[in-house]
């Protein structure tokens, strides 16, 4: 298991506290409603925990202009822009239409999007350079990792390795803790489950 402490973000909750009715998410003008709150729990992730699940549980759809303006536009594009500080950022609990709606949207806008699917198993949506999704199954596998230790395992220079793992954490697929060691400043990157 890693050291990643979590916060959870549930979905139908929120639809709740924001009397939206039914059981699905569609359209932008609900997703904007999400935007506030959504932000609010991310900016707290990030001074209290490494990781935050946005949890689909109990939303028989989102359909994908949801998608598109609550995670898209308010969430991953900023962090991949270097306009939020990247956090580590998974889905869970996807219904098979969300999952659907959810893939084509990271897809065309070509941002990977770590899934949670049963058992801890993982999936990524959208696209992830063959490079960097053997970087993920590697970390994923061993939970905790460093630069070093992908580079003897894959055999790259070191630099290679490092901006693999950075990348990672970098779309929020990754977390990652600062050691000051003998050997000066290192990163440890973590799995996010």
């Amino acid at each position: 298991m890693n050291t990643n402490i979590l916060m959870i973000v549930k979905l139908a909750e929120e639809k709740k506290t924001l009397d939206i009715p039914g059981e699905d998410l569609l359209t932008r003008p609900v997703a904007k409603k999400f935007v506030r709150p959504l932000m609010l729990y991310f900016n707290e992730s990030l001074k209290k925990v490494e990781a935050l699940e946005i949890s689909f549980d109990q939303v028989k759809t989102a359909d994908s202009s949801f998608i598109d303006e609550l995670l898209v536009r308010n969430l991953f594009v900023p962090m991949s822009q270097d306009k939020l500080k990247s956090g580590g950022v998974f889905l869970s609990h996807l219904s098979p239409s969300t999952y659907d709606n959810s893939r084509s949207v990271f897809i065309e806008k070509k941002i990977p999007v770590l899934v949670k699917t049963a058992e801890s198993h993982f999936d990524v949506l959208g696209r992830l350079e063959d490079n960097l999704a053997e970087t993920l199954n590697y970390l994923m596998s061993r939970k905790i990792t460093k630069a070093v230790e992908l580079q003897r395992r894959a055999d790259i220079p070191l630099n290679v390795a490092s901006t693999r793992l950075h990348r990672l954490n970098k779309f929020g697929l990754a977390t990652r803790k600062e050691e000051i060691t003998e050997k000066g400043r290192e990163f440890v990157y973590y799995s996010l489950f």
